[in-house]
């Protein structure tokens, strides 16, 4: 009886320990949050697979010069969630993206929201978890 204990007991803390991690990995302490920014430009890829989707962007600036954007989202599973598929957006789709840019100036973000130009149909980046998407993501 007093092994089982012992082994309960390892199996909890392992697994507070395992935890732990993974909600340290998802800190987002990289992107400024308070200054959530718009970009607008043309899909180049969109990468979707785990453990986050990842957006890339074509963005250029007001002199012509063009940057390419790496937007970070939730995992597939969140991001189905919130209505979107792997066939959400394609090569040269034109959007507006507000991103938490980072901390760097690097033109890297993390998504908020999407909304694409033709048809104004937004798309947000969901929410952990296993409720529906409240417009306050916990990422």
């Amino acid at each position: 009886m007093k092994c089982r204990w012992i082994a309960a007991i390892a199996l909890l803390l392992s697994g507070l320990a395992f935890s732990a991690a993974i909600f340290a990995h998802h800190g987002g302490s990289e992107y400024d949050r308070k200054n959530v920014v718009d970009i607008k430009g043309t899909v180049t890829d969109f990468y979707w697979a785990n453990p986050h989707c990842q957006i890339f962007l074509d963005v250029k600036d007001d002199s012509g010069k063009v940057t390419n954007w790496g937007i970070e989202t939730n995992s597939p599973a969140v991001m189905e969630r919130a209505g979107w598929t792997r066939k959400s957006l394609a090569t040269g789709d034109d959007v507006t993206i507000s991103v938490a840019p980072s901390k760097k100036g690097t033109p890297v973000g993390l998504l908020r929201k999407l909304v694409f130009n033709k048809t104004g149909k937004e798309l947000g980046p969901g929410t952990l978890g296993e409720q529906p998407d409240s417009g306050n993501p916990q990422y």
